[in-house]
C-alpha cells in the first residue's frame, strides 16, 4: 500500500503548475527575429552621447551586433568585425553594435583594445534588445539595403570570411 502524505502531493502539484507556467510562458514567447523581416528601427547614443539610428544606414549593408564584453565569442570576432567594416566600408558597409547593461567604462576598454572604428551604441535598457528578440550573445543581424534582415547570425563566432562573404553577397546586390 502506498502512502501519500500532504507534503508529497503539495510537491507534485507545485511541480505540475510549475511545468504548465514554464510551458505557457515559452508558447506565448515571440520568435526570434528572421530573415526576411523588417528590422527594428532604433537610435541609440553612442559614448559621446551622439545619437546614431539604424535609418542613417538605409541604403547600405548594415551588420547588427549585439554584443558584451563577457561574451568570449563576441570578443573573438571583434577583430574581423573591425577588418570587415575597414575594407567595405567606403563600398556600403556598416556596422552598428549594439551593447547593453555595460557601463561606458567597459564599452571604452573594449573600443581601445580591438581599435574599433564602426558605431558602438549603448541600449542601455534593453529596449532594442528586446524589439530584436535577443535570447544570447553573440547575435549579429545583416540587414540589407533595403531595411529587411538578409540573415541572422546566432551563437556562433563570425570569422572574416564569414563577413566578407556576406557583404560580397548584399553589396554585388546592389552593385551587381
Amino acid at each position: 500500500m502506498i502512502h501519500c502524505t500532504p507534503f508529497l502531493i503539495l510537491r507534485g502539484v507545485f511541480r505540475a503548475v510549475f511545468f504548465v507556467v514554464i510551458f505557457a510562458a515559452m508558447a506565448t514567447r515571440p520568435d526570434p527575429l528572421d530573415v526576411g523581416e523588417l528590422a527594428p528601427e532604433f537610435t541609440l547614443p553612442n559614448i559621446l552621447d551622439q545619437e546614431i539610428s539604424l535609418a542613417e544606414a538605409k541604403g547600405k549593408v548594415t551588420l547588427v551586433m549585439f554584443w558584451a564584453s563577457w561574451c568570449h565569442p563576441c570578443m573573438k570576432e571583434m577583430p574581423d568585425v573591425q577588418s570587415s567594416f575597414e575594407q567595405y566600408n567606403e563600398d556600403g558597409f556598416q556596422v552598428i553594435a549594439v551593447n547593453f547593461g555595460e557601463s561606458e567604462s567597459k564599452v571604452r576598454e573594449v573600443i581601445k583594445r580591438f581599435n574599433i572604428t564602426f558605431p558602438v551604441v549603448m541600449d542601455r535598457r534593453g529596449n532594442v534588445a528586446a524589439d530584436y528578440r535577443v535570447l544570447g550573445l553573440p547575435l549579429s543581424f545583416f540587414v540589407n539595403q533595403n531595411g529587411t534582415i538578409g540573415e541572422r547570425v546566432f551563437g556562433r563566432t563570425m570569422t572574416q570570411e564569414d563577413i566578407h562573404k556576406t557583404v560580397i553577397h548584399y553589396l554585388s546586390k546592389t552593385h551587381g
